[in-house]
């Protein structure tokens, strides 16, 4: 009996993958190629802005801040985050006043003059210091809460008083109600009376 389907001989063998084929069913089936998903970053929108990074504020050397007047940084030139701090420190230290120090004398006109130590037992004691460095006299209540670029006791805050021959003129740093260092005061009293003070001990 004649069978009605035929094949072709060719049916009865299995074709061979070419060196390119076999290498991509390989890749296909055995090791998948991991499908990689590319997604931007988003982008801020018109409407709203990147979330911010904050970064933490420097700590301030509190330890090592420096007593004598002449050789303290500008309060201005501390974090903002840190001026409290350091007012702080330096309120509990005091005035610098070093009542033992022989102070130099220094020749205006035809007299010498220097620094008297008396001064610090008179009315001008809560304020009234004294550079070893630069033999000059500082305002310590300016230096603390004087407000930046206000006229009135510069030289008591930045380079140091040194006319010692005019004695009037530390008379009249204080000035009247409204002066700038009585301004400052008043600043440096309300600071003190704050509730939760820090005092912090340099042992």
């Amino acid at each position: 009996m004649k069978r009605s389907n035929t094949r072709d001989i060719s049916s009865f063998f299995t074709k061979k993958p070419t060196t390119e084929n076999a290498s991509q069913v390989q890749t296909s089936e055995e090791n998948p190629i991991p499908e990689i998903n590319i997604t931007r970053a988003p982008q801020p929108s018109a409407q709203g802005s990147s979330p911010s990074v904050i970064i933490p504020p420097p700590i301030v050397d509190i330890v090592n801040l420096s007593h004598d007047p002449g050789k303290r940084k500008k309060l201005i030139d501390f974090h903002p985050n840190e001026r409290d701090l350091v007012r702080r420190m330096y309120i509990q230290r005091g005035p610098c006043q070093p009542v033992d120090h022989v102070f130099p004398k220094t020749l205006f006109g035809t007299k010498e003059r220097r620094f008297n130590v008396k001064w610090f037992d008179s009315s001008w004691r809560p304020w009234l210091e004294y550079s070893v460095f630069k033999d000059a006299a500082f305002c310590f209540i300016c230096y603390l809460f004087k407000v930046e670029n206000t006229a009135g006791g510069d030289a008591f805050v930045s380079e140091g008083f040194k006319a010692l021959n005019r004695i009037e003129t530390i008379r009249d740093h204080v000035g009247k109600h409204t002066s700038s260092h009585n301004n400052a005061v008043i600043a440096m009293e309300l600071f003190t009376k704050q509730k939760n003070i820090l005092y912090i001990s340099s042992n």
